[in-house]
């Protein structure tokens, strides 16, 4: 059994679905919607692709196949609405047809997964949610957006449906560079989960990034950003014990007393002077993402 599948694979017996091809579909509707017969063959460890093409048959009318994005793969893409309902996860919109951006993405995330297995994965929204505030994390600090309806407007989180692990003492978020994205998209991402991290790591616990992605030289300029995020500030200069003269003069420039001006040379001067104080006292580093560890997986499955 898959840790993070809990009893769900057991939900699949409903519908006529058992065994390892009940959990190939949980790990698929959960994380991506859609799989390559490469990426089947792989789970049940073997690679005669006679038995992926068997599965698929199977699968009957609960799966759409397709030519994948010219590359001569065959893409599964598992529609059934009783299957995800089963799952628990009937508001995801991993079953319906994507773009083929955001079907990569999705077969990237899927292809980490695949590579972790025993990784306690949070699959859906609702999951993500509940263990992170449960670890203290304030529901405010989550990334989100919002959408508005007819009738009222809905805050969704983690829109971008990665894959996120959490336990005790570590969390993993993973972040699919697909080739759509600009150079800024997993800077944008980061920001979007800064104060989440920033939380995470004040409780003490470890937060790990993973871009995953298959264009290496995209990677290698993640690998830069990731190590911007994981580098140790410089320690801030010393703070002059300035604050009580800032304050003294700042009180006797308000009332006019000259008497008490006359210690700085006069008014001027201890304008100058109070100008001169602020400008040396320590700046606020500004604040960006900061993560424990960052490191980036090439997917050798997912083709380019």
């Amino acid at each position: 059994m898959i840790p993070h599948l809990q009893d769900r694979v057991g939900a699949l017996a409903g519908c006529g679905w058992t065994g390892r091809d009940a959990e190939w579909l949980a790990l698929v509707c959960l994380h991506s919607g859609a799989f390559l017969r490469r990426q089947y063959l792989a789970f049940v460890g073997q690679r005669h692709r006679e038995l992926a093409r068997r599965f698929v048959e199977r699968c009957g009318k609960a799966a759409v196949e397709e030519p994948w994005n010219g590359s001569g793969l065959r893409l599964c893409r598992i529609a059934s609405r009783p299957l995800y309902e089963a799952l628990g996860a009937e508001h995801v919109r991993h079953r319906r047809e994507a773009t083929p951006e955001v079907t990569l993405r999705r077969l990237l995330s899927l292809d980490y997964v695949l590579d972790h297995l025993d990784a306690p994965w949070l699959p859906t929204e609702a999951e993500k949610v509940t263990a992170l505030t449960a670890a203290g994390v304030p529901q405010d600090v989550l990334p989100g957006r919002l959408y508005q309806g007819a009738a009222e407007a809905t805050r969704r989180y983690f829109v971008h449906k990665l894959p996120v692990a959490l336990d005790a003492e570590r969390a993993t978020f993973v972040f699919a560079q697909a080739e759509d994205e600009t150079p800024s998209g997993l800077c944008t991402w980061g920001g979007q989960h800064a104060e989440l991290w920033a939380v995470l790591r004040a409780a003490g616990r470890t937060v790990e990034v993973v871009v995953v992605g298959r264009d290496p030289v995209r990677l290698d300029a993640a690998e830069r950003v990731l190590a911007g995020w994981t580098r140790t500030p410089p320690p801030a200069a010393a703070a002059p014990e300035a604050a009580p003269e800032i304050a003294a003069i700042r009180k006797a420039v308000a009332a006019l007393d000259l008497d008490a001006l006359e210690a700085w040379g006069g008014l001027n001067q201890a304008i100058a002077r109070c100008a001169a104080l602020e400008e040396e006292r320590p700046r606020p580093a500004p604040q960006g993402p900061a993560i424990t560890a960052g490191r980036t997986w090439r997917s050798r499955r997912v083709p380019e």
